[in-house]
């Protein structure tokens, strides 16, 4: 079975009934996106990290590297907060011996018997005893990474990376053409500040995988702070509304027209073109 722990970046830095939300929602769209893709996961979230678990690693990883709201994604095998058995553990699933190592240890949880400054140093000295491998704190060729709970002791795998941003629908439904690729481009920009888009005209394919509820109608999770099911459009993309007046008769009902979102407006053509690699691959 693997595991990730994820860290959710951004939403973190929000108020703690924003966090609140944020990280629910993000539970949701993760769990939902597994299942889009076939997988069965589970997924906890403890002091500001979320720990996800499933049998299905391919498909769920491709869950986490899709999902708005994810910063970063580290493999995780558990382990008992000894530093022998964490410096065995690291020793069998390498490759080959490396020139150079450093242990980076971080503590989470209360303090137990060990700080990270003393748990990396003796799980440094008990991979010295089993293999002569030099330290090198500033750059090593292998960084033995560990996270130590008050009960265990997790040893990381290699860090990968989600799409950051914020969660989907947390900012609301946006109405989007989709008409272009570029019009495609600026939708995922704003899917990746945490809207949810609706196609107005084209075809929202493309950008399926980055939303569940693009992927299957049976997908139904909330939008925007109020968590509405139903909720109401407040800004349109891929669209110019060339036509609004500037201004209305005092006498006439004023109506707010949609927001018109142009997020590639000033970007150059390099710019564009590693956006199309990270949103098409």
């Amino acid at each position: 079975m693997g595991q990730w722990i994820v860290r959710m970046g951004e939403s973190m830095l929000k108020s703690k009934p924003v966090r609140k939300h944020f990280t629910r929602t993000l539970r949701s769209t993760l769990l939902a996106q597994c299942r889009v893709r076939g997988a069965k996961a589970s997924v906890r979230v403890e002091g500001g990290l979320m720990f996800v678990s499933s049998d299905s690693d391919e498909e769920t990883v491709d869950a986490l590297k899709h999902t708005f709201g994810i910063h970063a994604v580290d493999p995780y095998i558990d382990l008992d907060p000894d530093p022998a058995a964490v410096a065995e553990a690291a020793l069998s699933i390498l490759e080959k011996i490396p020139d150079s190592f450093a242990v980076q240890c971080k503590r989470h949880g209360h303090k137990g018997e060990w700080t990270s400054q003393s748990f990396a140093g003796a799980t440094g000295a008990a991979v010295i005893e089993r293999e002569p491998i030099k330290v090198n704190l500033s750059n090593p060729d292998w960084a033995l990474r560990v996270a130590l709970f008050p009960d265990k002791a997790r040893l990381l795998g290699e860090r990968f990376h989600g799409p950051g941003g914020l969660p989907s629908g947390v900012q609301g439904l946006v109405h989007a053409h989709l008409e272009t690729e570029l019009d495609i481009l600026s939708a995922w920009l704003i899917m990746h500040r945490g809207c949810r888009i609706q196609a107005i005209s084209g075809s929202a394919d493309a950008l399926s995988e980055w939303d569940p509820t693009l992927a299957s109608d049976d997908i139904k999770l909330v939008t925007g702070p109020g968590r509405d099911k139903d909720p109401v459009p407040w800004g349109i993309v891929g669209h110019s509304l060339s036509d609004v007046p500037t201004s209305v008769p005092i006498d006439e009902e004023v109506r707010t027209p949609l927001a018109t979102l142009e997020p590639l407006m000033g970007w150059s053509e390099s710019e564009v073109e590693a956006l199309r690699a990270r949103v098409f691959g």
